[in-house]
């Protein structure tokens, strides 16, 4: 038992970012758990409390900040441990060190999975009153480092609830896009065997007891993951297509098989062949563009022409007709003219993406990108996002519309926060739907037809009882 806090191990998890990230916040959970602790209801009742952290955006690491002075000033009144952990924690292991001598501990991405026993080791345990300067974190970091940035270890155990599940399927990037600080944070890629990616499918879709749901939905991460290669000891190569193609069969039950995040240089016409063949496949990629000027993609190191992406949308949609497609869009790149801007604008009307995630430029020290300075004024970049903004509700809107009357196959996941006598529920391309219903049918398919729009998401009139289960 920890001497930070004798009467109790308790908890409080933060986390931010990306979808590898909750995975492996939810591994972590369920490792404090086999080691009893138990999830805290405030951050004042816990003895560890624990951010995952982001470092894509300077605006993620901003708000980490402004925790850790939340934090600061609450470790006077209460008596806990204080864990920074992931992206942020591998990028500015001296800034914290210097700025915040309140945080016991660094883990970077490359120690996650040693997080539970440093807690549990009562040596390590800083001695001192809350609010006190401690050396912890000085000597967990030389820890640390002594660990192979190599050996990156799989984490598993990532249910996001009791039938869906993340499992990630690779890590890190060799992209080295001009803007990105992933590769820098999270290293090269390292794929996965096949043995243990369906080793743990198995186990999640295997309840250990009747109280427990098989897994119905699983979603296969990777910073970028339809660049999966994992060679055998044989010497064979397997590709992502050829994993999938493995996968596919081992589902025990209905499931829906969702992949993210797809670069699209990576993005195959085997891969599109075989989302088109395989019912359990979802018709949901998320596919990021970035930009639609030949120039500013050179720029961002994309690795593809704005003709080579629409060569691939009209591959796909060609392909996968009911395809729902979706991407990320960076505005206010170093450079970026009124022309180019302009480009981004015709290439959404030419897609039209069911939605996109849109972002503003701002530098990462450390990339290339950010030796170019920052050249696009701030107030120049807020229009163009809002204007770039503007356009993908009103076509988001416009593709919803167009489903109105559409008898779909959604997966249950819960109850509506807004009507405690409906259920949320969402379609394999990933449109959020609310009907009436029993809280009994949380995790189950069934099918329903799209009667109206509210906002961004739809009402429905299920059509049967249930779907296959």
């Amino acid at each position: 038992m920890s001497k930070h806090n004798p009467n109790r191990k308790t908890y409080w998890l933060e986390t931010y970012g990306c979808q590898m990230n909750k995975a492996e916040s939810g591994f972590l959970e369920h490792e404090l758990q086999q080691h009893g602790w138990i999830a805290a209801q405030s951050p004042a009742d816990a003895e560890a409390v624990i951010l995952n952290t982001c470092s894509v955006r300077k605006t993620a690491e901003d708000r980490i900040w402004g925790r850790l002075g939340f934090f600061k000033s609450q470790k006077k009144k209460h008596s806990f441990r204080l864990v920074l952990l992931g992206c942020m924690s591998e990028r500015l292991k001296e800034e914290v060190l210097n700025e915040a001598p309140h945080v016991d501990l660094l883990v970077g991405n490359f120690q996650k999975h040693r997080l539970v026993d440093v807690l549990e080791r009562e040596d390590e345990v800083p001695a001192g009153s809350p609010g006190d300067e401690l050396p912890f974190a000085r000597r967990a970091r030389q820890e640390a480092q002594l660990v192979d940035p190599g050996e990156y270890r799989f984490a598993e155990r990532h249910s996001l609830s009791g039938f869906q599940a993340f499992v990630p399927i690779m890590h890190g990037c060799n992209n080295f896009c001009t803007y990105c600080i992933v590769p820098y944070v999270r290293g090269s890629e390292v794929s996965r065997s096949p043995e243990t990616i369906l080793a743990e499918i198995h186990r999640l879709q295997s309840p250990s007891d009747l109280s427990e749901q098989a897994v119905r939905e699983i979603t296969l991460l990777g910073q970028n993951v339809n660049s999966y290669r994992y060679r055998d000891q044989g010497g064979a190569t397997v590709s992502f297509p050829a994993l999938l193609r493995t996968i596919l069969p081992e589902l025990r039950y209905r499931t829906w098989l969702r992949f993210l995040t797809s670069h699209p240089k990576d993005m195959s016409g085997e891969l599109i062949e075989l989302i088109a063949a395989e019912p359990a496949l979802c018709r949901h990629i998320h596919l990021p563009v970035q930009h639609g000027s030949d120039r500013i993609l050179e720029a961002m190191g994309r690795k593809y022409t704005r003709s080579r992406y629409l060569d691939l949308v009209e591959l796909i949609r060609k392909t996968i007709p009911e395809v729902s497609l979706t991407t990320d869009i960076l505005i206010g790149f170093p450079g970026e003219s009124e022309e180019d801007f302009r480009l981004i604008l015709e290439l959404m009307e030419q897609v039209r993406f069911e939605d996109a995630f849109t972002y503003r430029y701002n530098p990462r020290e450390g990339t290339k990108a950010f030796e170019l300075g920052d050249d696009v004024p701030e107030a120049v970049k807020q229009e163009r996002l809002r204007q770039v903004i503007d356009l993908q509700r009103q076509i988001t809107r416009y593709g919803k519309k167009r489903k109105i009357g559409k008898v779909v196959e959604v997966l249950i996941e819960g109850v509506s926060k807004k009507n405690p006598e409906e259920l949320l529920a969402r379609t394999e391309g990933d449109d959020m739907v609310v009907f009436p219903g029993s809280p009994q049918r949380i995790g189950r398919f069934i099918r329903v037809r799209l009667d109206t729009l509210q906002g961004s998401t739809f009402r429905a009139v299920p059509i049967v009882e249930e779907g296959s289960s």
